[in-house]
């Protein structure tokens, strides 16, 4: 059973593995984005991440629940105040910040990727979230 009290995002994740001669499908499900950040690092010839979805709470879709997407990129960057800023960039176009209220995505620093889905063509997040 999971639980879950946070309103923050969180992952599920399709992995292909190799052990041996072997190879089976594993399903993870990173509770953040550092978690998240971690499984990717790991990639490898016998650890391979296929697929990353994102499950996010009405709050930030926007919905009336929780909804999972399929995960095109992952963006984190620091606003004015230094505040940790993610944005997720889904397979429908839509972005979702984590930041309160309105945000100037020109704004951030210390912008980087955490994940880009490697079968679309570059999806660097542009639009203002």
């Amino acid at each position: 059973m999971v639980e879950r009290e946070s309103m923050d995002p969180w992952y599920h994740v399709i992995l292909q593995v190799t052990e041996g001669d072997r190879q089976r499908t594993k399903k993870l499900m990173p509770t953040d984005a550092s978690l998240l950040s971690d499984l990717l690092v790991q990639q490898g010839p016998t650890f391979l991440v296929e697929e990353v979805q994102v499950v996010t709470a009405p709050q930030l879709n926007g919905g009336n629940s929780d909804r999972m997407e399929k995960l095109l990129s992952l963006v984190i960057g620091y606003d004015q105040r230094g505040e940790c800023i993610l944005l997720h960039k889904v397979a429908s176009g839509a972005v979702y910040s984590s930041a309160r209220g309105s945000l100037d995505v020109g704004s951030l620093t210390g912008v980087r990727t955490i994940y880009e889905d490697t079968e679309i063509t570059p999806s660097a997040v542009t639009e203002s979230a």
